[in-house]
C-alpha cells in the first residue's frame, strides 16, 4: 500500500472543512473479485502528527486500485470527495498538526469505518475536566461525523458541538468533552438506525468525571433496533431513546452547576432498561453554593418503557420521590429508609427530603428500583451479564 495522493489542507479558527467518501461503481470484475476474495472496507482515520508538520489527507492504496478526488477550496471552506469503489478498499489518513483547530469539522462515509486514531492525554487524578488549554490537540469547535453501512470508533475531542451518526453501522466513542468552565453550554447529539452504540462503555463512572460534557450540556442518544451501553454525567438535559434495543445505562449523580435542575428522561418500546446511578466524590457536591440555587432543582428523572422491563438503582447519598406505574407488570421499590404507598397499578417511595423526582412507567414490563449499598452493584451484574 502506498499513498496515491497526497492533499495539503487549510485550516484555521474560522474555516471548515467537510471530507465525504462516496461509492463509485466498480465494474462487473471488480464486484466479481470482491465477492471471491472476501470483502474488505476501506476507512477513514483522524490521526494527529506533531506540531508543525503539515496537515494533510493521504488516500493511500495499493497502486492498481482506481480513484476520483476533488478539492474544493474557499475563503472560509474546504470540500474533499473521495470515490472509491467497493471492491477496492482504501485508507485516507487525516492527519491533523498539534495546535491546530477548525471551527467546524465534517466527515461522512458512504461504507467506509470512520476511526480516531486520536490518544488520551495524560490526566491528574484530581481533575474533573479537561479545557482546550489542557490539551495540544482539538480539531474541530463544531465536529460532525456520519457513516451509512461503516462504523464510527475512537477517541474524540469535542468542545462546543459532536454529532455522530449512523445507519447500519455501530458507533464506540469515548468522549473527550473540553470547557473552560462548569458552565458550559455544549451538545452531544448520537444517533443510529439498527447500529449499536457504546458511549464512554468501559468506563467507571464515579473516576471518569474527564469524558462527561459539563453539567449545562445536552445530550441526545437515539437508537431504533440497536443497543445502546452508555457511562455518562447527568447533565443539563439527557435523553436516551430506542424502540427494540436494550438500554444499559450508568449515569453519575454529581452537582457543579449554577443551575441545580437536571433532566434526566430515557424511553424504550420493547427492550429492557438498566439504569445505575452513582454517586460522585464528596468534594464534587459543593462546588455551588447555597446562593446559587434556583427554584427548580435537583435531578428530574422520567423512565418510560412499553413492554420491556426497567430496573433503576440509586446510591444511598440520593433523596427524593419515586413514582412507578404499570398496567399489568410487577412493581417494587426497595431500600433502606424508603417509605412506600402502593395504590391500584401505583408505588409511590419517599426517601429522605423531596430533593429529586424519579417518574418511571410501563404499560406490561416490571419495574425495579433500589436504594442503598449494593443496588447499583447488583445493577451492574446484570448489566455485565447481558452483555456478554
Amino acid at each position: 500500500m502506498e499513498t496515491l495522493i497526497s492533499l495539503p489542507l487549510s485550516l484555521g479558527r474560522e474555516r471548515s472543512l467537510h471530507i465525504v467518501q462516496k461509492q463509485k461503481s466498480s465494474g462487473l470484475f471488480s464486484t466479481l473479485q470482491s465477492f471471491t476474495s472476501g470483502f474488505r472496507s476501506g476507512s477513514l482515520h483522524i490521526q494527529q502528527v506533531p506540531a508543525g508538520a503539515p496537515a494533510v489527507l493521504d488516500v493511500c492504496a495499493d497502486q492498481q486500485y482506481s480513484h476520483q478526488v476533488t478539492n474544493e477550496i474557499t475563503d472560509k471552506r474546504q470540500s474533499i470527495v473521495i470515490h472509491t469503489a467497493s471492491a477496492e478498499p482504501v485508507q485516507i489518513y487525516l492527519r491533523w498538526p498539534k495546535d491546530a483547530g477548525l471551527e467546524r469539522l465534517q466527515v461522512a462515509t458512504a461504507d467506509y469505518h470512520i476511526k480516531s486514531d486520536i490518544e488520551m492525554p495524560s490526566i491528574p487524578g484530581s481533575v474533573t475536566h479537561l479545557s482546550p488549554a489542557d490539551v495540544d490537540f482539538v480539531p474541530a469547535r463544531e465536529l460532525f461525523l456520519a457513516s451509512n453501512s461503516g462504523g464510527i470508533t475512537g477517541l474524540f475531542p469535542s468542545h462546543d458541538v459532536l454529532d455522530v451518526v449512523t445507519s447500519s453501522g455501530s458507533a464506540s466513542l469515548t468522549l473527550l468533552p473540553l470547557f473552560d468552565k462548569p458552565s458550559h453550554e455544549s451538545k452531544v447529539g448520537i444517533k443510529s438506525n439498527s447500529g449499536t452504540l457504546s458511549i464512554n462503555g468501559k468506563l467507571d463512572a464515579a473516576t471518569s468525571r474527564v469524558h462527561f460534557p459539563s453539567r449545562d450540556s445536552t445530550v441526545s442518544i437515539i437508537t431504533s433496533s440497536g443497543s445502546i451501553r452508555a457511562v455518562l454525567g447527568l447533565t443539563k438535559s439527557t435523553s436516551i431513546k430506542s424502540n427494540s434495543g436494550s438500554q444499559h445505562l450508568t449515569a453519575l449523580l454529581s452537582d457543579h452547576s449554577h443551575d441545580r435542575r437536571s433532566d434526566f428522561a430515557t424511553a424504550s418500546n420493547s427492550g429492557t432498561q438498566n439504569i445505575s446511578v452513582v454517586a460522585a466524590a464528596q468534594q464534587d457536591r459543593t462546588e455551588s453554593s447555597a446562593g446559587e440555587k434556583t427554584d427548580e432543582t435537583g435531578f428530574v428523572c422520567k423512565h418510560k418503557s412499553n413492554s420491556g422491563s426497567v430496573r433503576i438503582a440509586y446510591p444511598d447519598e440520593w433523596e427524593g420521590t419515586v413514582e412507578a406505574h404499570s398496567n399489568s407488570g410487577s412493581m417494587s421499590i426497595t431500600g433502606e429508609g424508603v417509605e412506600t404507598d402502593k395504590a391500584h397499578h401505583r408505588v409511590t417511595g419517599v426517601k429522605g427530603t423531596p430533593e429529586h423526582h424519579t417518574d418511571v412507567g410501563t404499560s406490561s414490563g416490571s419495574i425495579s428500583v433500589k436504594f442503598g449499598d449494593g443496588s447499583s452493584s447488583d445493577t451492574q451484574q446484570t448489566i455485565s451479564g447481558k452483555m456478554q
